[in-house]
């Protein structure tokens, strides 16, 4: 050949290699198959430290797909289309075969290559912007180490339960180097992970993997809705579900077998009869005397008759002003008649009531010792046309005693007694415009709570008020002649003062203890002197 044919034949081969490299950069995003096995890819790591799917790190994970929808598909063509999607070359070897059916949603391109590899017994690398896809027995012979231990990846799919569900609860099982991805159309999950982490997360599947049951539980004590809301935290998340009927006082509760049996445990602990405490009430007037126009003297009692074995303490506990001051002490034993001996000295004594009531554990009751003063309200309408027209209702307000306690029952024997004492009286009426006679109520309350033992009597005084006294006085005969009758009578009113001083003992009772001896409703009120 003359030079100038070599000249030539090497100036074609150098415009070949160029528009080769050209060519080579121009196809940014490409699947390529590989022409032979028997010239395996080199390691694109080092074979001391091979890649793993839960340790590398590639670009592709910084790389998020919308939606991931394939069936039966060849897995080089699945390959192609996630090349497309990505903006990530994937070269993929003459010997990956398979067939891949997925649907996922914002996945990463990662997670994506990670299912397919498991699914299909392949593995991949990642160097620069190039990822390569090979079988497993390559990887293995390129790396040194399996691509997959086993221990590493579970494809499990669920039948009873919706991978949806378990998906959140999963996801805070596994640990930082897991991945969870889960398959909505096959309802498959894939679990990867450290062994461990796997072990766990498996045991978590198979206990809620189950058929779910339902029972319906009828309450005999306890109200279904508290039920119900005691129920709820403890139900299988995603998966657990509680309904409840106020009518018939019962739940429907939807789990798996286990969990139904830890639920049955904690209605059978709570719906139990309620503890209830027997209080008997002693309510009693003192009308002052001159001597006593400041109220009754409890320290003072205290000190005299040391047999009453009166203990507590007698702190002023919020009464109005113009009312005194709310003593509160206790008995240490039963000496109600040894106490009322000692009031005679500041006054008379009436015994307005002694109601006994049950109260349930935790919840108030009420007594009421006194009166519903009605008063008539007029309501007044004027329509754009037609006459006016005025409704009249009847209304009605407590007055006299009320008393409102809430007791606690302790384990150890005692009762804390929340106690709200009011006092309430009319004292003058108004007249409205359309004639109606409106009461006004002038009340004096106080609150407090008491820790006592049972069986041991509250004494609780300080509730002063003062009462207008009006009496008619006439001469016999004489004055019931009309009109001059007037000359023969005469009013005369007066003003005193009175204390209320209220005795309570609580009486414990067992849940399955029939109440005896005590009745639900007070007594009338004595009428006073």
């Amino acid at each position: 050949m003359s030079e100038r044919a070599l000249k030539i034949f090497f100036r074609r081969l150098s415009l070949c290699v160029a528009v080769i490299c050209f060519l080579g950069t121009a196809v940014p995003h490409a699947v390529v198959a590989e022409d032979s096995v028997d010239s395996p890819v080199p390691p694109l790591s080092p074979p001391d430290a091979p890649p793993s799917p839960s340790t590398q790190s590639i670009t592709a994970s910084a790389q998020r797909i919308d939606v991931i929808d394939f069936k039966e598909m060849d897995v080089a063509d699945v390959l192609k289309v996630i090349s497309q999607k990505s903006g990530i070359n994937i070269v993929a070897g003459n010997n990956v075969t398979g067939r891949v059916t997925l649907y996922l949603k914002d996945v990463d391109v990662r997670d994506v290559l990670n299912i397919i590899a498991m699914s299909n017994d392949l593995a991949f690398a990642e160097k620069d912007n190039l990822i390569h896809v090979m079988t497993g027995a390559d990887y293995e012979r390129n790396y040194g180490r399996k691509f997959f231990k086993k221990t590493d990846r579970v494809i499990q799919k669920l039948i009873y339960i919706h991978v949806i569900d378990v998906l959140p609860l999963l996801e805070r099982m596994k640990s930082a180097a897991g991945t969870i991805i889960a398959d909505d159309k096959t309802n498959t999950i894939v679990l990867v992970d450290m062994p461990a982490g796997i072990e766990e997360m498996q045991a978590f599947l198979k206990e809620v993997d189950v058929p779910r049951t339902t029972d319906v539980i009828e309450l005999n004590y306890s109200r279904a809705e508290d039920i119900a809301e005691k129920i709820n935290p403890i139900l299988t998340p995603n998966v657990g579900t509680i309904r409840f009927d106020k009518r018939s006082n019962k739940i429907s509760v939807t789990d798996i077998p286990n969990k139904l049996e830890e639920i049955s445990r904690v209605v059978h602990a709570f719906d139990v009869k309620e503890r209830e405490v027997a209080i008997e009430a002693r309510i009693v007037q003192v009308i002052l005397n001159d001597r006593s126009r400041m109220g009754i003297d409890w320290q003072g009692i205290v000190e005299e008759y040391h047999d009453l074995k009166l203990i507590g303490n007698f702190d002023v506990l919020g009464a109005n002003d113009k009312k005194g001051e709310l003593s509160v002490g206790t008995l240490a034993q039963d000496n109600y008649e040894a106490m009322i001996q000692a009031l005679t000295e500041y006054g008379t004594t009436n015994n307005l009531s002694n109601p006994h009531i049950i109260a349930v554990n935790n919840q108030e009751a009420k007594i009421l010792v006194g009166s519903s003063e009605p008063y008539v309200t007029s309501t007044t309408t004027t329509p754009a046309s037609g006459p006016t027209t005025i409704a009249e209702s009847i209304n009605f307000i407590e007055v006299g005693v009320k008393l409102y306690v809430t007791p606690t029952i302790h384990k150890d024997g005692y009762v804390t007694m929340k106690i709200k004492p009011e006092v309430s009286s009319v004292t003058k009426t108004i007249t409205t415009g359309n004639n109606n006679t409106i009461p006004v109520v002038e009340t004096s309350e106080a609150e407090t709570t008491v820790i006592v033992k049972d069986g041991v009597t509250i004494i609780i005084g300080g509730l002063i008020k003062d009462e207008k006294i009006h009496t008619d006085k006439k001469v016999p005969v004489l004055g019931d002649i009309p009109i001059l009758g007037t000359l023969f009578r005469s009013k005369d009113h007066s003003l005193r003062k009175t204390e209320l001083v209220i005795f309570l003992t609580p009486r414990i009772i067992s849940g399955d203890s029939p109440v005896a001896d005590t009745a639900m409703t007070a007594s009338p009120a004595s009428p006073a002197p």
